[in-house]
Protein backbone atom coordinates (compact mmCIF):
# COMPACT_ATOMS: atom_id res chain seq x y z
CA UNK A 1 0.00 0.00 0.00
CA UNK A 2 3.13 2.12 0.03
CA UNK A 3 2.24 3.40 -3.76
CA UNK A 4 -1.00 4.39 -2.86
CA UNK A 5 -1.09 8.28 -3.20
CA UNK A 6 -5.67 8.77 -3.34
CA UNK A 7 -8.19 7.05 -2.66
CA UNK A 8 -11.29 6.88 -5.16
CA UNK A 9 -14.76 5.39 -2.83
CA UNK A 10 -18.18 3.70 -4.25
CA UNK A 11 -20.82 4.82 -1.90
CA UNK A 12 -24.07 2.74 -1.74
CA UNK A 13 -23.46 -1.01 -0.11
CA UNK A 14 -20.01 0.30 0.76
CA UNK A 15 -20.58 3.54 3.36
CA UNK A 16 -24.50 2.76 3.97
CA UNK A 17 -26.94 0.18 3.34
CA UNK A 18 -28.79 0.76 -0.17
CA UNK A 19 -31.57 -1.81 -0.38
CA UNK A 20 -33.43 -0.67 2.89
CA UNK A 21 -33.19 2.93 2.14
CA UNK A 22 -34.78 2.21 -1.80
CA UNK A 23 -37.40 0.13 -0.51
CA UNK A 24 -38.29 2.89 2.05
CA UNK A 25 -38.44 5.47 -0.61
CA UNK A 26 -40.32 3.83 -2.97
CA UNK A 27 -42.82 2.48 -0.34
CA UNK A 28 -43.02 6.32 0.84
CA UNK A 29 -43.40 7.69 -2.98
CA UNK A 30 -46.19 4.93 -3.41
CA UNK A 31 -48.59 6.19 -1.10
CA UNK A 32 -47.74 9.80 -2.31
CA UNK A 33 -48.48 8.78 -5.58
CA UNK A 34 -52.18 7.30 -4.08
CA UNK A 35 -52.96 10.85 -3.35
CA UNK A 36 -52.31 12.69 -6.28
CA UNK A 37 -51.93 9.89 -8.85
CA UNK A 38 -54.92 7.38 -7.97
CA UNK A 39 -55.17 6.14 -11.38
CA UNK A 40 -51.94 5.21 -11.62
CA UNK A 41 -52.04 3.42 -8.09
CA UNK A 42 -55.49 1.91 -9.08
CA UNK A 43 -53.71 -0.17 -11.58
CA UNK A 44 -50.25 -0.57 -10.48
CA UNK A 45 -48.75 -2.19 -6.97
CA UNK A 46 -44.83 -0.97 -5.55
CA UNK A 47 -43.87 -3.75 -7.51
CA UNK A 48 -45.08 -2.50 -10.95
CA UNK A 49 -44.00 0.65 -10.48
CA UNK A 50 -40.76 -1.08 -10.29
CA UNK A 51 -41.16 -2.94 -13.25
CA UNK A 52 -41.64 -0.20 -15.14
CA UNK A 53 -38.64 1.32 -14.51
CA UNK A 54 -36.90 -1.57 -15.05
CA UNK A 55 -38.41 -1.83 -18.85
CA UNK A 56 -37.25 2.06 -19.19
CA UNK A 57 -33.81 0.95 -17.84
CA UNK A 58 -33.59 -1.39 -20.42
CA UNK A 59 -35.31 0.04 -23.39
CA UNK A 60 -33.66 2.93 -22.97
CA UNK A 61 -29.46 2.42 -23.36
CA UNK A 62 -29.31 6.35 -24.24
CA UNK A 63 -30.13 7.11 -20.38
CA UNK A 64 -28.96 3.84 -18.66
CA UNK A 65 -25.83 5.19 -16.99
CA UNK A 66 -28.80 7.74 -15.34
CA UNK A 67 -30.44 6.21 -12.69
CA UNK A 68 -32.30 9.65 -11.89
CA UNK A 69 -33.43 10.07 -15.54
CA UNK A 70 -34.00 6.69 -15.89
CA UNK A 71 -36.43 7.05 -12.82
CA UNK A 72 -37.50 10.30 -13.76
CA UNK A 73 -38.64 8.89 -17.38
CA UNK A 74 -40.67 5.84 -15.39
CA UNK A 75 -42.68 8.11 -13.89
CA UNK A 76 -43.09 10.11 -16.98
CA UNK A 77 -44.73 7.01 -19.03
CA UNK A 78 -46.81 6.47 -15.76
CA UNK A 79 -48.41 10.11 -16.15
CA UNK A 80 -48.95 9.56 -20.00
CA UNK A 81 -50.29 6.41 -19.52
CA UNK A 82 -53.18 7.47 -17.35
CA UNK A 83 -53.80 11.43 -18.35
CA UNK A 84 -52.07 12.93 -16.37
CA UNK A 85 -49.67 16.12 -17.15
CA UNK A 86 -45.83 14.61 -17.81
CA UNK A 87 -44.69 17.61 -15.78
CA UNK A 88 -45.23 16.13 -12.24
CA UNK A 89 -42.67 13.58 -13.02
CA UNK A 90 -39.79 16.29 -11.86
CA UNK A 91 -41.35 16.34 -8.26
CA UNK A 92 -41.77 12.53 -8.05
CA UNK A 93 -38.29 12.70 -8.72
CA UNK A 94 -37.57 15.57 -6.60
CA UNK A 95 -39.34 13.80 -3.90
CA UNK A 96 -37.65 10.48 -4.53
CA UNK A 97 -34.30 11.77 -4.52
CA UNK A 98 -35.11 13.51 -0.47
CA UNK A 99 -35.97 10.16 0.46
CA UNK A 100 -33.08 8.72 -1.04
CA UNK A 101 -30.66 10.42 0.92
CA UNK A 102 -31.82 9.20 4.37
CA UNK A 103 -29.16 6.54 4.93
CA UNK A 104 -27.66 5.27 8.02
CA UNK A 105 -24.00 5.04 7.54
CA UNK A 106 -22.43 1.89 8.99
CA UNK A 107 -20.61 2.83 12.61
CA UNK A 108 -16.98 2.59 11.33
CA UNK A 109 -17.65 5.07 7.64
CA UNK A 110 -16.82 9.26 9.89
CA UNK A 111 -14.10 7.73 11.89
CA UNK A 112 -12.31 5.97 9.10
CA UNK A 113 -13.17 8.65 6.78
CA UNK A 114 -11.59 11.27 9.31
CA UNK A 115 -8.45 8.68 9.43
CA UNK A 116 -8.04 8.33 6.01
CA UNK A 117 -8.11 11.78 5.46
CA UNK A 118 -5.33 12.84 7.59
CA UNK A 119 -2.94 11.48 4.41
CA UNK A 120 -5.06 10.56 1.61
CA UNK A 121 -7.01 12.76 -0.92
CA UNK A 122 -10.66 10.84 -1.45
CA UNK A 123 -13.14 11.00 -4.63
CA UNK A 124 -16.18 9.10 -4.67
CA UNK A 125 -17.29 7.13 -7.69
CA UNK A 126 -20.74 5.87 -7.81
CA UNK A 127 -23.26 4.60 -10.27
CA UNK A 128 -25.93 5.79 -8.07
CA UNK A 129 -26.97 9.29 -7.30
CA UNK A 130 -26.23 9.79 -3.77
CA UNK A 131 -24.61 13.41 -2.74
CA UNK A 132 -21.98 13.11 0.04
CA UNK A 133 -22.72 17.05 0.29
CA UNK A 134 -26.00 16.35 1.17
CA UNK A 135 -25.35 13.48 3.39
CA UNK A 136 -23.32 15.55 5.56
CA UNK A 137 -19.71 13.71 4.56
CA UNK A 138 -18.91 16.00 1.47
CA UNK A 139 -16.23 17.61 4.00
CA UNK A 140 -14.55 14.34 3.53
CA UNK A 141 -14.33 14.28 -0.24
CA UNK A 142 -11.89 15.99 -2.45
CA UNK A 143 -14.78 16.10 -5.14
CA UNK A 144 -17.59 13.20 -6.99
CA UNK A 145 -18.18 11.66 -9.63
CA UNK A 146 -21.42 9.87 -10.78
CA UNK A 147 -22.17 7.77 -13.82
CA UNK A 148 -24.66 10.07 -14.93
CA UNK A 149 -21.84 13.37 -15.32
CA UNK A 150 -19.46 10.57 -16.60
CA UNK A 151 -22.06 9.73 -19.24
CA UNK A 152 -20.64 6.01 -18.24
CA UNK A 153 -21.35 4.11 -15.32
CA UNK A 154 -18.67 1.31 -14.19
CA UNK A 155 -16.55 -0.88 -14.38
CA UNK A 156 -16.00 1.66 -18.09
CA UNK A 157 -12.33 2.16 -17.82
CA UNK A 158 -13.53 6.10 -18.64
CA UNK A 159 -15.37 6.73 -15.50
CA UNK A 160 -12.09 5.46 -13.37
CA UNK A 161 -9.75 7.84 -15.32
CA UNK A 162 -11.86 10.25 -14.65
CA UNK A 163 -11.77 9.70 -10.51
CA UNK A 164 -7.91 10.08 -11.24
CA UNK A 165 -8.17 13.08 -12.87
CA UNK A 166 -9.88 14.51 -10.35
CA UNK A 167 -7.49 13.24 -7.85
CA UNK A 168 -4.50 14.43 -10.04
CA UNK A 169 -2.82 11.02 -9.62
CA UNK A 170 -2.06 8.58 -11.86
CA UNK A 171 -4.31 5.55 -12.14
CA UNK A 172 -1.53 3.07 -10.49
CA UNK A 173 -1.13 5.10 -7.40
CA UNK A 174 -4.90 5.19 -6.77
CA UNK A 175 -6.55 2.87 -4.42
CA UNK A 176 -10.51 2.25 -5.28
CA UNK A 177 -12.57 0.68 -2.93
CA UNK A 178 -16.16 -0.87 -3.89
CA UNK A 179 -18.44 -3.65 -2.53
CA UNK A 180 -19.28 -4.68 -6.40
CA UNK A 181 -16.69 -7.77 -7.93
CA UNK A 182 -17.08 -6.88 -11.39
CA UNK A 183 -17.98 -2.92 -10.90
CA UNK A 184 -15.40 -1.64 -8.61
CA UNK A 185 -13.09 -4.67 -8.43
CA UNK A 186 -12.50 -5.38 -11.53
CA UNK A 187 -13.12 -2.34 -13.13
CA UNK A 188 -10.93 -0.74 -11.66
CA UNK A 189 -7.99 -3.38 -11.74
CA UNK A 190 -8.48 -3.19 -15.56
CA UNK A 191 -8.54 0.47 -15.49
CA UNK A 192 -5.02 0.39 -14.00
CA UNK A 193 -6.04 0.93 -10.09
CA UNK A 194 -5.28 -0.98 -6.85
CA UNK A 195 -8.67 -2.41 -6.51
CA UNK A 196 -10.28 -3.18 -2.78
CA UNK A 197 -13.41 -5.26 -2.28
CA UNK A 198 -15.25 -4.08 0.44
CA UNK A 199 -16.94 -7.31 1.34
CA UNK A 200 -19.04 -6.57 4.93
CA UNK A 201 -21.22 -9.56 4.14
CA UNK A 202 -18.47 -12.22 4.27
CA UNK A 203 -19.46 -13.83 0.46
CA UNK A 204 -17.14 -15.72 -1.28
CA UNK A 205 -14.91 -14.14 -4.30
CA UNK A 206 -16.29 -15.55 -7.45
CA UNK A 207 -14.51 -14.48 -10.11
CA UNK A 208 -10.77 -15.80 -11.14
CA UNK A 209 -9.38 -12.52 -11.46
CA UNK A 210 -8.63 -11.76 -7.12
CA UNK A 211 -8.79 -8.49 -5.61
CA UNK A 212 -5.44 -6.96 -3.94
CA UNK A 213 -7.09 -6.57 -0.78
CA UNK A 214 -10.19 -7.69 0.85
CA UNK A 215 -11.58 -5.80 3.87
CA UNK A 216 -14.64 -6.49 5.69
CA UNK A 217 -15.15 -2.24 6.70
CA UNK A 218 -13.79 1.24 6.38
CA UNK A 219 -11.92 0.88 9.67
CA UNK A 220 -9.95 -2.48 8.68
CA UNK A 221 -9.07 -0.24 5.33
CA UNK A 222 -8.50 2.47 7.68
CA UNK A 223 -5.69 0.75 9.76
CA UNK A 224 -3.98 -0.73 6.58
CA UNK A 225 -3.66 2.48 4.72
CA UNK A 226 -2.41 4.37 8.12
CA UNK A 227 -1.14 1.85 10.66
CA UNK A 228 -1.52 2.35 14.08
CA UNK A 229 1.79 3.70 14.94
CA UNK A 230 1.71 5.92 12.16
CA UNK A 231 -1.37 7.38 12.82
CA UNK A 232 -0.71 7.91 16.57
CA UNK A 233 2.26 9.56 15.74
CA UNK A 234 0.38 12.09 13.54
CA UNK A 235 -1.74 12.78 15.55
CA UNK A 236 0.90 13.62 18.53
CA UNK A 237 2.29 16.22 15.85
CA UNK A 238 -1.19 18.27 15.46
Amino acid sequence: MKHIRAVSLDLDDTLWSIWPVIRRAEAELYRHMSERFPRITRHYDADDLRRVREEVYHSRPDIAHDLTESRRVSFEVLLSEHGYDTQASHDLIERFLDLRHEVELYPDVVPALERINTRFEVVALSNGNADVARLGIGCFFKGQISASEAGVKKPDREIFQLACATLETEPDAVLHVGDHPLEDVIGAQQAGLTAVWMNRSGDAWSHEQQPHVQVSDLAELAALLIPENDFLQQQENT
